[in-house]
């Protein structure tokens, strides 16, 4: 409190007691003299305010240390907010910056992406321009019959037009690459699921991580868009968000039923489930028609015991074994390249899927168990399983397995990720 208000109350009370005590000696002894009755009264009047301002000081003292403490507490509350704001403040700031950054390569990529379309179309302009002036050639109110060169020209033109206008339709398909280094991997290592990743993102696929590919496929299923998508897999896991539970319910399998294309490579599609922070739950299970493969596409792994035909002796089980695969007519229609070593026998019966691109046929060796499922046919190790026969281009595609560093592997990877679809895509 400041010392002028002190003084002035300290004098107010004093005069107040003065003033009391005057009064009650007047009344109590009324035949005292007035100057002794004055003397009187300023001696107990002094006494009072000297005792009075003790009083007040004291409890001063006592509430000014009270302020103190109180006022230092409420400070260091009031730092420590503006600490806590400043601090979110700035991870805001990072967050946004970091969202800026995103914005802008997307924008850019769709800014190349928009150049490469309006080329595009400028050269298929051009080539119906050429086509347009051949057949004019051709029909120009001659009565003699054309010529070959200028049939020729009119064909040519009209193929270079076709070309033109599939190229030009090709990126109204949706094309995805699954990427999320937050979840795990099983044979893809994580700098060879970067490059795959890389190398599709170039090509004009839209990386999406775990919870953006559950999110994009349920959009797609509910605008009847999936027969005009396809999903890559850079990592040989499934994530939790589209398998959800073991079984033909899952997001992926309604996505693959709607028309969808998932293209797969590395371990066995659905061998395991994969969770956020590189978690795995082991979906394989000790009963072969329990596994993820087949609850969810119906496709049955097993490793088969065997043994070898004459003329080698001995045998295993076919997971470990050196069997040379063969490509098929399918296979070599699309131009399947496979490393000539590195291969895991991963076998699939091909009863159980709809397309064998690379094979493995029993001449040279002799499942034991003939009761298994498929032992005693054709094993893919390289296939396609259709969904919906209504669009005969989607469906689970299954690529080469095994873990090995491969030349152009990626490349190889991309076409047949995109072969057999009925648009062109960009080689």
């Amino acid at each position: 409190m400041p010392s002028n208000v002190s003084s002035l109350l300290l004098n107010l009370a004093a005069t107040a007691i003065i003033a009391i005590i005057v009064y009650i000696l007047s009344l109590l002894y009324p035949a005292m003299r007035s100057e002794l009755r004055a003397v009187v009264s300023c001696i107990i009047a002094i006494a009072a305010v000297a005792a009075w301002q003790y009083v007040i000081r004291r409890r001063f003292k006592r509430l000014g240390s009270w302020a103190t403490g109180t006022r230092e507490r409420l400070l260091n509350a009031w730092r420590a907010r503006i600490e806590s704001l400043r601090t979110a403040v700035l991870r805001l700031r990072g967050y946004l910056r970091g969202e800026l950054e995103h914005c802008r390569s997307e924008l850019a990529m769709e800014r190349d992406k928009y150049a490469s379309e309006k080329a595009k179309v400028d050269k298929l302009t051009v080539a119906l321009a050429t086509l347009s002036d051949q057949v004019l050639r051709l029909f120009d109110g001659r009565a003699e019959r054309p010529d070959e060169m200028e049939w020729g020209g009119a064909m040519a033109a009209s193929e270079r037009a076709l070309e033109c206008a599939r190229a030009a339709l090709s990126h109204h398909v949706t094309k995805i690459v699954y990427y999320d280094p937050h979840y795990p991997r099983s044979w893809v290592r994580p700098e060879d699921a970067e490059k795959a990743r890389d190398h599709f993102v170039e090509r004009w696929f839209v990386q999406k991580n775990a919870g953006q590919l559950a999110s994009w496929m349920r959009g797609v299923l509910q605008s009847d868009l999936a027969h005009r998508s396809l999903v890559v897999f850079a990592q040989d896991i499934v994530p939790d968000t589209v398998a959800e539970v073991r079984n033909d319910s899952c997001l992926i399998r309604r996505y693959l039923d709607a028309g969808g294309r998932v293209v797969w490579r590395g371990d066995i599609p659905f061998w395991y489930q994969g969770k956020a922070g590189g978690a795995k739950d082991n979906w394989s299970e000790s009963e072969p028609f329990e596994c993820g493969p087949w609850k969810i596409l119906g496709v049955y792994y097993y490793n088969y015991p065997f043994e070898w035909n004459a003329p080698r002796h001995g045998g295993g089980t076919v997971w470990g074994a050196d069997l040379p695969p063969q490509a098929t007519t399918a296979g070599k229609d699309i131009g399947l390249a496979y490393p000539p070593q590195g291969l895991d026998i991963r076998l699939a019966p091909c009863e159980d899927v709809h397309v064998s691109y690379l094979l493995v046929r029993q001449e040279l060796f002799r499942i034991v168990q003939s009761d298994k499922h498929g032992s005693a046919g054709e094993f893919a190790l390289c296939w396609k399983k259709n969904f919906n026969e209504r669009y005969p281009h989607s469906g689970f595609m299954q690529y080469v397995p095994g873990n090995f560093v491969w030349t152009d592997v990626n490349d190889h990877f991309f076409r047949f990720a995109v072969s057999g679809w009925p648009l062109l895509f960009d080689q």
